[in-house]
C-alpha cells in the first residue's frame, strides 16, 4: 500500500527527530576548567604601587593559563584599544593552578606617576589542554569534542596624585527619529556608566517613550556614544526628549526640544 503524504511527512519527522537525538549524543562538547578572578579590578597609586590577583580553579582538571598586561585606551567611537607596555611589572606569565586551589599574580608600577590616570588590563587565558581520543575499538561510537578557553580581562587603574572626576553630554541631537548623544569624560579619571536613559514626554508632560542602554567604561579625556530609535507612532507627539546618564557617583542629564522634522518621514 503507498503512504499518504500526510504519513510520509509523519515518518519524516520521526526521522529528523532521531538524527538530531544522536548528533547530541556524539556530538556533546567538553567544556574548559571553571575558574575565576579575585578581584574583579585593581588600583594603584603613589601610596599603592604593587598589588595581586588570586586565580581560583573551582573545577575538576588542571588549570594552565598565560598571563599579559596591555595598556588600555579608546577611540572616537568608545571602542577598547589594547597596546604593548612597559609600565607596569608581573608575575607569573605562564601559571598552573591545581584543582580546587588557587594562585597569586603580582603586579606593580614601573616609573612616576602622571598627572592623568593611567589604565591597563590584565589578560588571564585559559591554555586548552590537549583532550585524549576516545577508543573507537573499545566503545564502537566517535565522539566529537569542542573545548572552550575562558580569558578574562581585569581592569587596572594606576591614579593620579590629584583625581578630578567629571562628564558632560555632548551633542544631543535628534535626526529620522534617531537620538544620539555622546557622554564626555572630562576628569582626569574612569568613569563607569551603570546606564544611561533616554526618556520622551508629550506636551503635557506625559510619558511617551523610555529606554534604557546599557553603560560602560569612559577613560579619562574620551567619549561614548549613544543612540536609540524613537518608534514613528511615538515620535509625532513628543515635545521633549530627555537624556540620564548614571554614573557609580554622580548623574548628568540632558534635554533637547523635539521638532516634527526631527522624525522618520
Amino acid at each position: 500500500m503507498t503512504d499518504t503524504p500526510k504519513k510520509k511527512n509523519a515518518k519524516l519527522s520521526h526521522l529528523v527527530l532521531i538524527s538530531t537525538f544522536l548528533i547530541l549524543l556524539t556530538s556533546s562538547p567538553v567544556f574548559a576548567s571553571n575558574f575565576s578572578i579575585t578581584p574583579t579590578s585593581l588600583e594603584l597609586s603613589g601610596s599603592v604601587k604593587s598589588g595581586a590577583f588570586s586565580v581560583i580553579n573551582s573545577g575538576t582538571e588542571k588549570l594552565n593559563c598565560q598571563v599579559d598586561v596591555k595598556e588600555w585606551s579608546q577611540d572616537a567611537d568608545g571602542k577598547d584599544i589594547y597596546t604593548e607596555t612597559k609600565d607596569v611589572v608581573y608575575f607569573p606569565k605562564i601559571m598552573t593552578v591545581e584543582p580546587s586551589e588557587q594562585r597569586a599574580i603580582r603586579i606593580g608600577l614601573k616609573g612616576p606617576l602622571s598627572p592623568k590616570e593611567k589604565t591597563y588590563r590584565l589578560f588571564v587565558e585559559e591554555i586548552p589542554s590537549q583532550q585524549k581520543p576516545t577508543d573507537e575499538k573499545k566503545t564502537g561510537k566517535i565522539s566529537a569534542g569542542l573545548t572552550i578557553a575562558f580569558r578574562y580581562a581585569t581592569p587596572v587603574f594606576v591614579k593620579p596624585i590629584k583625581q578630578q572626576e567629571s562628564a558632560v553630554i555632548e551633542d544631543l541631537l535628534m535626526s529620522k527619529g534617531t537620538v544620539k548623544a555622546s557622554i564626555r569624560n572630562t576628569g582626569n579619571i574612569h568613569i563607569k556608566l551603570l546606564a544611561v536613559t533616554f526618556r520622551g514626554t508629550a506636551k503635557d508632560g506625559k510619558e511617551l517613550f523610555s529606554k534604557d542602554v546599557a553603560g560602560w567604561y569612559v577613560l579619562q579625556a574620551m567619549a561614548r556614544p549613544y543612540e536609540v530609535a524613537v518608534p514613528k507612532e511615538m515620535c509625532k507627539n513628543l515635545s521633549v526628549l530627555e537624556i540620564s546618564a548614571q554614573s557609580e557617583n554622580f548623574t548628568i542629564n540632558g534635554k533637547l526640544n523635539v521638532q516634527k522634522n526631527m522624525c522618520a518621514q
